[in-house]
């Protein structure tokens, strides 16, 4: 009988004469995957030639990353938690081994070296989640029994695993937030490759809406738990008393329409996810990545080699519009002194010049974003982050959380950072206004 915790099997898809491996590291826990960094040892003479130099017969040692979703691991979640965590997977895989082919058969070298290579990577989500079953349908009923230990069985061996090349330190690339706005800027132009790659090409969309997701983001109102929402103004009131006199920066909580801004984010809610939702044959519809903060980018460590940010983590791709990964990136990681004085304006501008570029070099012809259009996106991505933050997170936020937080450079820094949020609170009521007046128009 195989055992379950031998990776020798996984490992052999990307190095056939492998020998044996270690773990490096502690490994990598998120709230919706593991990873771990491993180090495997092998036969040159039967693996992949990764260098034409080395003696035949010699043993070589090659990094790899593997990223696991097993279900048992999230027995503890409701049904709706856990299947958004399992559609993850799903989406993650048929990402590498159906997308990314495709974004690459017109030998986009620039993309093909901004996504990591993925050597191998699969999933088996039989008898929870039908094969034609949308990633957004939220109300799937629960396959799971009552029984623990039927439901344990269930689970047993599902989820799935990407075996992916190593972006560790000793390959050259790092990950970091905050982030400075130049390197902030370097991510910008990787997505909006990204971006560009799909750009008004209808089969190439059909099929990302049809096999990834209809509403790309793992933040999407579709994904998230009914109480998130249901919960909002008592999250905001709670929030807004907690962080209420604390220093100048949250004299903005005292303002008149910020008092209000939980009832006013609530009630545009609805509409907001809908402006933000486009079809997959929509004008500017296209391919988004879906969770583009700071720690889903590696930078090379190095700016002086050729080297380009090669960004993670597709768990969440889709069709969207693709300024939405701008909105949670700039938020997510730079911080609120480094947006000030048009330092906000530059990485947006710089964003849509990276991508009109690309597009016009794929069409063959110039094209150009209308920037007020893009500005209606951007300021719509903003409410919607906000939205998403407020109903999971800022309900039991407190000075205290933040202070234990802000060293933990996976959580956003409005989630963090007391400046980084008053100054997004303050944005997102004046964008509110904007919307709130188009309604009444």
């Amino acid at each position: 009988m195989n055992d379950p915790n031998d990776l020798k099997p996984i490992l052999s898809h990307a190095l056939p004469g492998i020998i044996s491996y270690e773990h490096i590291g502690d490994g990598v826990k998120q709230a919706n995957a593991e990873g771990s960094l491993v180090l495997s040892r092998h036969s040159s003479s039967l693996s992949e030639k990764y260098d034409d130099e080395c003696d035949k017969d010699a043993i070589l040692e090659t990094e790899l990353f593997l990223k696991r979703i097993e279900a048992k691991a999230y027995m503890h979640k409701s049904w709706t938690d856990m299947r958004r965590t399992l559609v993850y997977a799903r989406t993650e895989v048929r990402f590498y081994n159906e997308i990314v082919p495709l974004l690459l058969a017109s030998n986009n070298d620039m993309l093909r070296r901004q996504i990591p290579k993925c050597h191998h990577a699969t999933y088996d989500l039989s008898g929870l989640i039908e094969e034609d079953s949308p990633t957004t349908d939220a109300s799937q009923p629960s396959p799971l029994p009552e029984n623990e230990e039927q439901k344990a069985a269930l689970l047993e061996a599902k989820g799935g695993h990407m075996l992916l090349e190593s972006l560790s330190p000793s390959r050259g690339y790092y990950q970091d937030s905050p982030i400075t706005r130049q390197q902030s800027l370097a991510c910008l132009k990787a997505v909006a490759e990204l971006h560009a790659s799909a750009w008004g090409d209808k089969a190439l969309l059909k099929q990302i809406n049809d096999r990834l997701s209809s509403a790309g983001g793992s933040y999407h109102l579709q994904f998230r738990n009914p109480k998130e929402l249901q919960n909002m103004v008592a999250s905001w009131n709670t929030f807004r008393e907690n962080f209420l006199g604390l220093n100048e920066k949250t004299k903005i909580l005292e303002k008149e329409s910020v008092v209000r801004l939980g009832q006013r984010v609530y009630d545009m809610a609805e509409y907001v996810s809908k402006e933000l939702t486009p079809k997959w044959d929509d004008e500017y519809a296209t391919l988004v990545h879906g969770d583009y903060k700071g720690m889903n980018v590696f930078l090379p460590s190095n700016i002086d080699d050729d080297k380009l940010p090669i960004m993670i983590d597709f768990s969440c791709a889709g069709i969207g519009y693709g300024i939405s990964d701008v909105g949670m990136h700039i938020c997510h990681a730079n911080l609120a002194a480094d947006l000030e004085n048009g330092g906000e304006e530059e990485l947006l501008e710089g964003y849509l010049t990276a991508l009109e570029e690309a597009v016009s070099r794929r069409k063959g012809e110039s094209w150009k974003y209308p920037r007020d259009v893009a500005m209606r996106h951007y300021q719509l991505a903003c409410i919607d982050y906000l939205r998403f933050i407020l109903g999971r997170f800022w309900r039991s936020a407190t000075p205290e959380s933040f202070e234990n937080k802000k060293s933990s450079k996976n959580t956003t820094l409005i989630n963090r950072n007391v400046d980084a949020a008053m100054a997004f609170i303050e944005k997102v009521d004046k964008y509110l206004e904007v919307f709130e007046q188009e309604i009444k128009a």
